[in-house]
């Protein structure tokens, strides 16, 4: 008898099966949270808890940072259990590991053929790591480039996803070419884009440099399964050590074991000696296969493995001993950095919003890429040399490429250690991340304004202001200078209020000047706050408004006589209303060429202080006043029955300067809310332009409006101081002029029978014929085929002009009537 008992062949390993369920679910669910991490993270969810069960990224963040990170408690919970399960993660959980397996599955053909051997002593993983942790103590941050969370979220993110998609779309886009077959292709096409998150092709700098790196780490595959975690993987190599107490380790029995020797042949980590006896201490990864794989039921996993049954990796002190003088002498070179010494210590990167002070980003960045994959706009991109070596790989916003949205926060959200501080929208939109700069070689305007001589022979228009335009800062960053030429023309030169940039890179993104752009983002270090404008409470004309001086006593011009002083040639259109004084006076920034000028217009009523207002504003709404618009450096504004007027002296005058001296010129005047006449409840709301109405009483104001083609000469309408007079323009459908509403009111209602018999025979004489003729109103067509409806009611005239059909035009009189006799009711 030899001695070995009789073989019962056994069923597959239950324990198998189930760490290969583990491990596929696992997997997935890492793919998921990478593929979908924007959406994730927009609920701020936990996208990154795989990055933060890494204990050597938690190690290596707390240790250069040399403080405690409370959001690495996975990595502690994981280190726990590895003291009790052994190296079980490298085998259940670590996605690079498992991508390892399935690519080692794919050149299994390869490898038995490959005649060649490496190195496979698994040394080099302790040396790696005990390089790495010095490296720490001198404050360098390296263990990011070698944790295998970080590089399978980095293969997965700047790699194997954008390659994918690309791929996709190459092949869909091709066969939308196909008629009757894109009708197919482009619906399976749209759903593989919502299956990989993909509605554009993400696109990483430095790719080809992590697909060279990614494909070498598989591709050592051709000699030995898993080469990177038997030999590399520093993370493996400190669970390798955690596991002296663990309670699962491979025992064989001796008895039972044939020597078939599969269990050694098979193993991926190659942890089990030729006899398949003895287990490399630190090597299991209890991936099961073997006790799947033994016919004899030898082999099973308990806590006490015979003293015969292990063997030790064989480290040396010289291996120790030049990884640390390694470590040593790399930290000099690490911090050698041209692009730092050429600017003067300021590297200029653009951190994501959020990010810490450079130093400290560096300690704790782990170079993971998370941050890179949820950017919206696919503008954070890896550093390769403008951080130094030490930085290499952290993340940078390269706004050409993308800029850094105004609403996102995602990047803040999913950053595993802190490097990038977690920042609530509203904070983060106040946050600079770098500030704008202006390159007048290259600025469409500023080229322009420097040809001057030559634009002045052969004009053409050379104004942009792109970058103004998508500047999502309220108060806008980016302003203009405009210059204004003898014959007109202007040339809006543009400028960067440094104050209120955030750095966003928008700007510098549609900048349309091909190649660089003509305004660059430059980062600041650390990060911070933009600032915010004060106002105090003064008098009319305070002596001073935050930093800006009064300059002298203001002047006050009241009655005809004195505004014809102030104003010859334009009185006559202020003095149409209840014109009671204006005042003005000039106010400059303290410490600059700045200056202001401000008029400050007192009527009877506030219906006439809009009016002016009204007649006078120009460019966009702002919330001033009772109302208020703005156009680049001018303000005008309406507060009860006063209208204040800003304009600047200077061409170095921002938005932001009239907004802050308006606010506060506003908050003095003497109580009292205006509101719109009454008369504009009487116009039509659908289709109406805004900025075109008007209040008037008198024909001078009529007379610098277009109504018609024909020009009223004659009073016709009996217009005058006692009459109330409401215009407004319509959106066209058809033709390119708008068509007009003018309702006046007047006293006695014999005024307007006079005024609207003398506009109809006013029509007839400029040759337009009566197509109706109702008791409500008259309907007439000029020689264009435009059509025009007077009515006379209760003591109003409404007439409309330039109208396309004759529906319209009566449509819109009859509902001003309607309008008139329900409020007189």
């Amino acid at each position: 008898m030899s001695g070995q008992r009789t073989i019962n062949p056994r069923k597959r390993s239950h324990a198998y099966k189930i760490r290969i369920i583990v491990q596929g679910i696992l997997f997935v669910v890492f793919l998921f949270l990478l593929i979908f991490a924007d959406p994730i993270a927009e609920k701020d969810t936990s996208v990154n808890v795989f990055l933060r069960s890494s204990p050597l990224s938690a190690i290596g963040a707390m240790v250069a940072a040399k403080e405690f990170i409370v959001q690495y408690w996975p990595a502690l919970l994981l280190a726990i259990a590895s003291l009790f399960l052994g190296r079980f993660f490298c085998g259940w959980i670590c996605p690079l590991g498992t991508t390892l397996d399935v690519t080692d599955r794919l050149l299994t053909s390869q490898r038995n053929r490959f005649p060649y051997k490496i190195y496979d002593g698994k040394r080099f993983k302790f040396y790696l790591l005990a390089f790495l942790l010095l490296s720490l103590i001198i404050s360098y941050q390296m263990v990011g480039w070698f944790d295998p969370l970080s590089i399978a979220t980095n293969a997965f993110t700047v790699v194997i996803h954008p390659y994918c998609v690309s791929l996709v779309n190459s092949f869909f886009n091709h066969l939308h070419g196909f008629p009757l077959v894109n009708f197919i292709s482009d619906r399976i096409h749209s759903t593989l884009k919502e299956i990989l998150f993909a509605l554009h092709a993400p696109f990483f700098r430095g790719h080809l440099i992590f697909l060279i790196i990614f494909t070498a780490i598989v591709s050592f595959g051709l000699f030995y399964k898993r080469y990177w975690c038997r030999n590399v993987c520093p993370l493996g190599a400190l669970f390798s050590l955690l596991t002296e107490w663990s309670l699962i380790k491979r025992v064989v029995g001796e008895n039972i074991c044939d020597g078939c020797n599969r269990c050694n042949s098979e193993c991926k980590m190659g942890a089990i000696d030729e006899t398949g006896k003895k287990t490399q201490e630190g090597e299991c990864i209890l991936c099961m296969k073997c006790q799947d794989l033994c016919h004899t039921g030898a082999v099973r996993f308990t806590k006490k493995q015979p003293f015969d049954q292990s063997f030790s990796v064989d480290l040396t002190k010289r291996g120790f001993f030049a990884a640390c003088v390694s470590s040593v002498i790399s930290a000099p070179l690490l911090s050698l950095n041209f692009y730092k010494k050429r600017g003067g210590g300021d590297l200029g990167i653009i951190r994501p919003p959020g990010s810490l002070p450079e130093n400290s980003f560096l300690a704790k960045c782990v170079r993971c890429g998370e941050c890179m994959r949820v950017c919206k706009t696919n503008g954070l991109h890896p550093t390769i040399l403008e951080a130094d070596l030490s930085g290499m790989w952290t993340p940078q916003l390269i706004p050409r490429i993308g800029y850094c949205a105004y609403d996102c926060v995602l990047c803040t959200r999913v950053c595993p250690s802190g490097a990038i501080t977690k920042l609530p929208q509203e904070v983060k939109q106040k946050l600079a991340i770098g500030k704008a700069r202006i390159n007048r070689n290259r600025c469409i305007p500023w080229v322009g304004y420097a040809g001057l001589p030559e634009l002045e022979k052969n004009w053409r228009d050379v104004n942009c202001g792109v970058c103004e335009e998508v500047c999502p800062v309220p108060t806008k960053a980016i302003h203009f200078n405009t210059y204004v030429h003898g014959n007109g023309k202007e040339i809006r030169r543009v400028y960067v209020r440094e104050e209120v940039c955030i750095g966003c890179g928008f700007c510098e993104k549609v900048c349309p000047v091909s190649g660089r752009s003509a305004i660059i983002v430059e980062g600041i270090q650390p990060q911070e706050k933009i600032k915010t404008i004060s106002t105090g409470k003064n008098n009319l004309f305070p002596e001073s408004i935050a930093q800006w001086q009064r300059e002298g006593i203001p002047n006050e011009y009241s009655g005809s006589r004195k505004l014809f002083e102030y104003i010859n040639g334009g009185a006559e259109t202020y003095l149409a209303y209840s014109f009671v004084r204006v005042s003005n006076s000039k106010y400059h920034l303290k410490g600059s060429e700045k200056f202001i000028k401000i008029d400050i217009w007192e009527f009877g009523n506030s219906d006439d202080a809009f009016g002016i207002f009204a007649k006078d504003k120009a460019g966009q709404h702002v919330k001033i006043g009772d109302k208020a618009s703005s156009y680049e450096n001018y303000l005008w504004i309406w507060q009860g029955k006063y209208f204040i007027s800003i304009e600047p002296y200077t061409d170095n005058i921002t938005s932001d300067d009239v907004a802050l001296i308006g606010t506060s010129l506003v908050r003095n005047l003497p109580p009292g809310n205006g509101h719109e006449p009454d008369m504009l409840g009487y116009l039509p709301e659908e289709g109406c332009i805004q900025e075109s109405i008007r209040f008037f009483h008198k024909k001078i104001n009529l007379d610098n409006i277009f109504i018609t083609e024909k020009f009223m000469k004659e009073n016709v309408l009996h217009l005058s101081e006692h009459t109330d007079v409401v215009f407004a323009e319509y959106y066209s459908g058809k033709n390119n002029l708008p068509f007009k509403i003018l309702i006046v009111k007047y006293p006695d209602k014999s005024f307007s029978s006079d005024a609207y018999n003398n506009l109809i025979e006013l029509k007839k004489s400029w040759g337009e014929e009566k197509v109706t003729d109702t008791k409500e109103f008259d309907t007439f067509e000029d020689t264009k085929g435009r059509f025009s409806s007077v009515s006379c009611v209760n003591g109003f005239i409404i007439a409309s002009f330039l109208f396309e059909t004759k529906a319209m035009s009566q449509t819109y009189v009859n509902n001003i009537i309607i309008k008139i006799q329900a409020s007189q009711r």
